[in-house]
């Protein structure tokens, strides 16, 4: 009787030590998509896209919309940044009483 191969199993009798042996892969598993079903198609014609753009025109355009979108965003920032660098925020300064008697304290 000859001795069957041990594929993926460890080998009978012995402890193993160290890294697993493992047999080399008998097949490949289909992939979920191309698989065979009855109960409907998959994978069936697709639809022509909706949006198509050969020339790229809609791409730069959006491209260099965000582009300019950023750098307001950043002109901004920096002006808020560099308003609070300069001088801080202060409290008006209070209006001058006519006569002393007659302003709160």
């Amino acid at each position: 009787m000859a001795e069957e191969p041990n594929i993926g199993r460890a080998p009978v009798g012995r402890r193993s030590r160290g890294r697993a042996r493992v047999g080399r892969a008998v097949g490949k598993a289909p992939l979920p998509e191309h698989a065979r079903t009855e109960a409907f198609e998959v994978g069936g014609p697709a639809a022509p896209p909706v949006f198509v753009d050969p020339s790229g025109g809609r791409r730069r355009w959006v491209r260099r919309t965000a582009y300019a979108i950023g750098v307001l965003l950043v002109l901004a920032l920096l002006t808020i940044w560099v308003t609070q660098l300069l001088e801080p925020a202060r409290p008006p300064a209070p209006a001058p009483c006519p006569s002393a008697a007659s302003c709160p304290r």
